[in-house]
């Protein structure tokens, strides 16, 4: 097989997800002058964290006391992009095969196959997945999907969008009382909290202050109860909200219902990759090289697993790091992991 006629882009590295470890890697890899594709199944890069939180605030980014995640994800895209990286979007790995290339220096080659196909081949690969893919969870209401794009939202991806509506919101984590305490001054007075239960898993800090808010009228919290029906026609007028007490239901006038119950997860298909795996959700990695059981494979950030592993942000750039200068090595033999210092 002439490679070069049938392939005539391979990438030095391949990164599987457009998060902020992959942008880290994209980073490290593009700093030592390797050609680097980034790949991911979203529209656009930033992973989970501008799918799901771009308007919530982080806070355990080394030099960011408090930095919003869109804001975090546009740094790292203006950092990793500048080395020109290929950008693949909305494209999937669903299939790797090895192929023979003798004038490598590891001998061979990985082949990717796309969703509708398409191959990639590349000399590495760093898996930057995240925890992979994420379905809502939902409400047990019949034909809710019906509502998507109709007021119906399962995450905040811009406040503005709920700029003076009745907005009604669903749950009892982290995410409900940040997302309570972020839009209640934004939406129409008083926005409602449904939550099926009189306790709250959030930050106690949060639920004190959504409390406080409810206190002075400015959260309708209403609480043992359940969302159990949506009326409307075009969009989403109301709601009806169920005590799981007494059975009584109440029915709430909306604009937009908002359930933070949290998501499903799945590796999607790195899960049947021939690759050895840590848990469910996590591919198996040497904490030193960063190597995954597949030859010329790398893993970093959340996907990443090991025994006593810490998932945070901060660790996965780390790991980025260390998966990126150890590829440089498998097709530059005579290059160090260790690259020269990025300072001036």
């Amino acid at each position: 097989m002439d490679i070069q006629r049938d392939y005539p882009e391979i990438a030095d590295v391949t990164i599987i997800g457009g998060g902020p470890s992959g942008l880290a890697a994209a980073y490290y890899a593009g700093h030592r002058e390797a050609t680097v594709r980034i790949m991911d199944t979203l529209p656009e890069l930033g992973g989970q964290v501008m799918a799901m939180y771009p308007e919530k605030h982080v806070y355990d980014v080394a030099g960011h006391p408090k930095i919003k995640a869109s804001e975090l994800i546009r740094l790292q895209c203006e950092q990793a992009l500048q080395f020109d990286p290929e950008i693949v979007l909305e494209e999937d790995a669903t299939a790797l095969e090895y192929v023979d290339a003798p004038d490598e220096p590891s001998g061979q080659l990985i082949r990717i196959v796309g969703l509708a196909g398409r191959s990639y081949l590349t000399r590495t690969i760093i898996v930057t997945a995240g925890h992979g893919a994420f379905e809502p969870r939902k409400l047990p209401i019949e034909g809710i999907d019906g509502w998507n794009h109709r007021g119906l939202s399962y995450l905040v991806k811009r406040t503005a969008d709920f700029a003076n509506k009745k907005v009604v919101l669903v749950g009892g984590g982290d995410s409900a009382l940040d997302w309570t305490l972020g839009l209640h001054d934004i939406a129409a007075a008083p926005l409602t909290l449904v939550h099926r239960r009189d306790r709250f898993r959030a930050l106690e800090g949060s639920v004190t202050q959504m409390r406080n808010l409810a206190a002075h009228g400015k959260v309708n919290l209403m609480v043992p109860c359940e969302v159990t029906a949506i009326h409307g026609s075009d969009r989403i007028e109301g709601v009806t909200i169920t005590n799981a007490d007494d059975g009584v239901e109440h029915h709430e006038e909306c604009d937009a219902l908002v359930t933070l119950l949290g998501f499903k997860s799945a590796l999607g298909s790195i899960g049947d990759w021939p690759i050895e795996f840590h848990s469910k959700k996590q591919v198996l990695v040497n904490p030193a090289t960063m190597e995954t059981s597949m030859p010329l494979v790398f893993a970093a950030g959340d996907v990443a697993g090991y025994e006593n592993k810490i998932t945070l942000i901060t660790i996965g750039m780390g790991e980025a790091a260390i998966a990126a200068n150890r590829a440089i090595t498998v097709f530059r033999p005579e290059a160090k992991a260790q690259p020269k210092y990025s300072s001036e």
